[in-house]
């Protein structure tokens, strides 16, 4: 698969932040997304020649409903753009990542800044691709680079097949739906 940079696909997806970061980690970080802006209502979900993905942006990845949806669209492989910053960062997001691949079985790839030090916001970098095993298959350090990985269809089948989560879900008893199917 080509690296994921400006497809025709990707410039015709239209992201959103669904989820607002606003945040207060009392001593380290104070940020409110919701002063600057408002928050998406729509998913956002495109097909290429390669597989179909789903496009979460930076704080929707804490959402594990958000990535269970996608899954259930059909999306293959869930792409997050994002800065976590240096106190999340080192925390949160490579087990985020790791843990939405493997809750819902696909590949997760994310894409960060690379870390300035004289910016005002510091990102994490750390740029990562996840495999459905939820094993990190490339990542960046908190330089400026670019991931290249194998974003491989059979090896998501075999561990779906493997380990059949999506057909063994109790929907009799919970189930996780967009709204518009409620």
């Amino acid at each position: 698969m080509p690296p994921l940079g400006v497809s025709p696909a990707l410039e015709r997806a239209d992201p959103s932040l669904i989820h607002l970061f606003d945040i207060d980690v009392p001593g380290k970080i104070r940020f409110q997304e919701s002063e600057t802006l408002s928050p998406g209502s729509a998913f956002s979900v495109f097909e290429t020649p390669f597989c179909k993905v789903g496009v979460g942006i930076c704080y929707d990845i804490r959402f594990a409903e958000m990535a269970q949806l996608y899954s259930k669209m059909g999306c293959e492989l869930l792409v997050y753009p994002g800065a976590f910053n240096m106190t999340t960062g080192p925390a949160h997001w490579e087990l985020l990542q790791r843990a939405r691949a493997l809750d819902n079985q696909l590949y997760v790839a994310t894409a960060s800044p690379a870390r300035d030090e004289t910016s005002s916001y510091i990102a994490w970098g750390h740029s990562t691709v996840v495999n459905p095993w939820g094993e990190v298959i490339s990542s960046t350090g908190s330089e400026e680079a670019v991931v290249y990985a194998e974003i491989d269809l059979q090896y998501l089948a075999d561990v779906r097949q493997q380990i059949p989560v999506t057909v063994q879900r109790r929907d009799d008893l919970y189930a996780v739906k967009p709204v518009a199917e409620s």
